[in-house]
Order: C-alpha cells, then sequence, then structure tokens
C-alpha cells in the first residue's frame, strides 16, 4: 500500500501497533486508512462525487460500480467505527482487531483492482502481547480464540495439495508457513515503527497535499480511458482468489451438480453411478487430485490449481498422464492409448477442458465439468467411428456434399466457406462470413 499513497500506510501500521494497546486509537487510524483508500479509489477510476463526505465517497463508487456487497459494507464499518471512536470512545479490542483486518481486506482489494495481481493471500494476524494477560480473562480467552482462527485461515491459504501425495504433510508444512509469517510480521514491527514516526512527522504536509490532490480531482475528475476504468471496475467486483483449499470445495460442489458421485481413494466403488470422481487417485506417475469413471471405465481426470495459474496450456503441456495408471487399474481404462481422454484443469473459479479422443486436441474454457451422460455419450461416438470420433473431426472429414440446385452463386460461396471455417476450427466464423 505504501506504493500508493504514504498515508495508507502511516494509518493501517497505527491500526495494528495500537490495536490491542489503546482499541480506540486503532479504531480511528482504520476509519481513517478507510477514508484515504476510498478517495485513492475516487481518483483512480475518475468517479465525480457529489459531496465532500465519506458517506458520499462510497455511494458514488457504489454506483459506479467499483464497490459492491461486502466492499461497501466492509467501508461502511469502517466509517461507522471511526465515528463511534472518535465520539463515544470505544474500546473493544475484539471490534479494533476486526476493524484491522477489514483494513487488510480492502487494501487486497484495491492491489487486485489496480494491478490485476490474482495471487492468494490471507491476513497475517498480530501476536497478543504478553502484558495484555492482565486484562479481562473472558476478553483474553475471546481474542485468542479469534487469533487462532486467523492463524487457521492462514494456515489454509499456504496449504499446497499439488507439492504433496501426503495431506497431512502439505498442512504441516502450511501450519510451519504460516507461523513463520506470523513470527516475520512481529519481528518486522519494530523496524515499521521506527519508520512511521519518521511518516508520521511529515504527516501533516502528507494530508494537505492528498486532500489538494484529490480536492482538484473530486472538482475535475481526471480523465480515465473507459476501457481502463471498465477493468478497474470488472476486477474490484471480483471475488477474492480462492486458496487450494478453498478451490476443491468449489471443485467438489461443481462436480455434484453436474451429477457426479464424489469418493475417496479408499471407498473407490466406479459402479456406484454413472458418473464417479475419486479424489486422490495414485497414478504410475505420481498423483491425480481427481480421477473420473464412466459406467465403470477410468476416462478423465481433474487438476486442482491455485487461483493465478495459468491454465489454457496447463492440460496440453502436462504428459505426464500418459504413462497411465498402475497395474491394478489397467482393466479399467476405457482406452489403453490415451488413459485420461478427458482432462479438466480448475481452479474453482476458473476450469480449463481438453478432449485428447480429438485427433486435433485443444484446450478451451468451460464453465463447469460435462455430465456423465455426455462423455458417456462422446465415448460411443469415439467407439463407433473411429474415423471421426468427435463432431469437430467430423467438421473436417465426413461434410456432405453441398447441393447447389438453386442456389446463387453468391450463396454457394458463403457456405462454402462456412465450411471451409468450421472444418479449420477457425473462431467466430458468422462474423467471417457476415459480409457475403
Amino acid at each position: 500500500m505504501f506504493g500508493y499513497q504514504p498515508l495508507l500506510a502511516i494509518y493501517g501500521s497505527q491500526a495494528e501497533l495500537t490495536v490491542f494497546t489503546n482499541p480506540n486509537a486503532a479504531y480511528v487510524s482504520a476509519g481513517q486508512f478507510g477514508e484515504v483508500l476510498a478517495e485513492e479509489f475516487v481518483t483512480r477510476t475518475g468517479t465525480r462525487v457529489q459531496g465532500t463526505t465519506q458517506f458520499d465517497r462510497l455511494n458514488a463508487l457504489t454506483r459506479a460500480g467499483v464497490l459492491v456487497g461486502w466492499s461497501r459494507e466492509a467501508f461502511d464499518k469502517l466509517r461507522r467505527g471511526r465515528n463511534d471512536a472518535a465520539h463515544n470512545h470505544l474500546f473493544d479490542t475484539m471490534k479494533a482487531l476486526e476493524a484491522l483486518k477489514l483494513c487488510w481486506q480492502l487494501g487486497d482489494l484495491f492491489d487486485r483492482a489496480m494491478g490485476g495481481k490474482r495471487t492468494v493471500a490471507a491476513f497475517v494476524p498480530p501476536t497478543l502481547p504478553v502484558d495484555v494477560q492482565s486484562a479481562d480473562p473472558e476478553e483474553i480467552a475471546e481474542l485468542q480464540e479469534t487469533l487462532e482462527g486467523h492463524r487457521r485461515a492462514l494456515a489454509e491459504s499456504r496449504v499446497k495439495l499439488s507439492e504433496t501425495s501426503d495431506r497431512l504433510e502439505a498442512e504441516r508444512r502450511a501450519r510451519a508457513e504460516a507461523e513463520e509469517l506470523i513470527a516475520s510480521a512481529q519481528r518486522a514491527k519494530s523496524a515499521y515503527a521506527a519508520q512511521i514516526e519518521e511518516l508520521r512527522a511529515q504527516v501533516t504536509e502528507l494530508r494537505a497535499a492528498h486532500q489538494q490532490r484529490y480536492d482538484r480531482e473530486r472538482v475535475q475528475p481526471r480523465r480515465i480511458a473507459s476501457s481502463a476504468r471498465d477493468a478497474i471496475v470488472e476486477r474490484a467486483q471480483r471475488p477474492a482468489p480462492l486458496n487450494e483449499v478453498q478451490a476443491r470445495k468449489k471443485i467438489d460442489a461443481m462436480l455434484t451438480k453436474a451429477g457426479w458421485l464424489i469418493q475417496s481413494k479408499a471407498d473407490t466403488n466406479p459402479l456406484a453411478g454413472r458418473g464417479v470422481a475419486v479424489e486422490e487417485f495414485t497414478l504410475a506417475t505420481g498423483r491425480a487430485d481427481y480421477v473420473l469413471y464412466v459406467d465403470g471405465k477410468i476416462v478423465g481426470v481433474i487438476e486442482a490449481k491455485r487461483e493465478g495459474t495459468p491454465l489454457a496450456g496447463a492440460l496440453a503441456q502436462n504428459e505426464r498422464y500418459a504413462a497411465g495408471v498402475l497395474r491394478e487399474h489397467a482393466m479399467a481404462v476405457w482406452r489403453r492409448d490415451e488413459p485420461f481422454a478427458f482432462r479438466y484443469v480448475s481452479t474453482g473459479a476458473e476450469t480449463y477442458f481438453l478432449n485428447r479422443a480429438d485427433p486435433d486436441a485443444r484446450s478451451r474454457e468451460v464453465f463447469t465439468f460435462h455430465r456423465p451422460e455426455t462423455i458417456a455419450a462422446w465415448m460411443k461416438r469415439a467407439d463407433e467411428e473411429p474415423d471421426a470420433p468427435t463432431f469437430r473431426a467430423a467438421l473436417r472429414t465426413s461434410m456432405p456434399l453441398l447441393e447447389t440446385h438453386g442456389l446463387r452463386m453468391a450463396q454457394v460461396d458463403a457456405i462454402t466457406g462456412l465450411e471451409g471455417s468450421l472444418a479449420v476450427d477457425r473462431p467466430h466464423i458468422m462474423s467471417l462470413t457476415a459480409d457475403g
């Protein structure tokens, strides 16, 4: 956040440094963070604001589509919290801790909206000071429980199931990474506290310069290309990227909705339904996140990825599936020469599909997983028509002869051109022939 606006670093750090020792001051700093961040959103999107209050800014950003749902609610909580702290002197450490997390979440949203990065991140909770132990025991117990929940969420965000075949080992590594992040943040506190003290001496000048710039651009918003503004709005409206644990839950829900039964490797029963998805399946060259059975036959595979991973070429480049399955599963494979014909890679938010039964296979984005009945129909066609195993293959090799009787020459040319486009998989074929 410092790279965008020094005031954000000052107010955010002040909120973190005082969250346990002076929650009222932390609440005020969190509210100031929210105000400056809203002003940054306004100026960087060229949004016109009628009025001078934070409420006016938030309404303008909501009308522009920058703030939706949780983000508007988060800004409102910081706004109301600052007002309460300023007038009623709130000394509620739990609420101050919540405000600190809201600052982090909104700062993360700003980073994603402005930069477009989809890196999985999580709130790193502060460490409860030893000298706070003399406070109310019930409040301390509640704080410790809340902080432990934040630590678990941080550890979950670090889980990398795809890097090990042992889920427990992946979770152990994630917990160790989370604890090191927390310890590192604690060690860094004294260093950035000193830096903040230096900046605090300049806060009056920084605030004046920021206010002058904001007032100028509020009256005359900067000119921003509509495409750039639309991109910021689109990124701001997208939910935060899913970590691997969240992605697995989303993938499970998508599979269930598409008609698949999800089973663990220990409880595998390929005939329990038309389509069965087996988790953590052991292959000849490692492990698959999910292996797909249709009518008792192994036909496909799903790779679960962390969001932010480029998916378009992931399936075509991953040749480890060519080695197939272990000998004990060999008789269940639908096609020996292509053990996993139907391949998916998914983050839960984005899914790509590759049909290796097609002679000219290519990956493409899909909304969700295909139903078992659909894949069963593809399998039947591939078995019965080996020369044209897919619809795309048929378009290339077995287009019927055009009957030109009664057609004008322009119509013949248009249809021939359309068939040629279909044969070579040219996209937007209708637009290509529209002028004809």
